[in-house]
């Protein structure tokens, strides 16, 4: 697919070469300290690993998306189809921390509803931490709702820094 153009960021399909560089901006962006979306005060362990990110780079459930800046991956998104075929799972959602704020989280936003719309996809869905309400309240401001239903953190529950830490569900109308 060619890519698109949101500004100064250019959106693309992600390739097997982007592996590593998409690890690292993962890790920084979720694990490490600094940048807003950090959670390495509330989850230890790795975010995503190389299996997770190759698997949503090759196979047909998933559209991972990156963006570029000056020629450089600056962050990345997947969406996953429900197995309903009405709807996709926004996640993997990362912004290297160097460059958040500037836009780049929210052209990679829209241009997986784009994308998803088109396609016919009803909704989008993801799941926010408890914890996290200025995350919450950005997607909202995204066009996102929390439809009430907290879910248990998806991750491994050894690696939660805060015992029962759940996640709730927000969703996105396409159509």
């Amino acid at each position: 697919m060619t890519p698109t153009r949101h500004g100064a960021v250019t959106l693309r399909e992600a390739g097997p070469a982007d592996l590593g560089i998409l690890l690292d901006i993962v890790h920084r962006a979720y694990r490490a300290e600094g940048g807003w979306t950090t959670e390495a005060h509330l989850v230890a362990g790795a975010r995503a690993d190389a299996d997770e990110i190759r698997e949503a780079i090759t196979d047909q459930v998933h559209l991972l998306l990156v963006a570029e800046r000056d020629g450089a991956v600056v962050g990345c998104c997947y969406t996953a189809l429900h197995e309903d075929g009405r709807g996709a799972e926004l996640g993997l959602f990362a912004v290297d921390p160097d460059v958040q704020g500037g836009g780049i989280g929210r052209a990679l936003l829209e241009e997986q509803a784009r994308r998803r719309a088109a396609q016919g996809l009803e909704i989008l869905d993801l799941r926010v931490l408890d914890s996290r309400p200025e995350l919450a309240a950005w997607y909202a401001r995204c066009g996102f709702a929390d439809v009430g239903r907290p879910v248990p953190f998806a991750g491994n529950a050894a690696d939660l820094k805060v015992p029962g830490l759940g996640m709730r569900v927000m969703v996105r109308p396409l159509l």
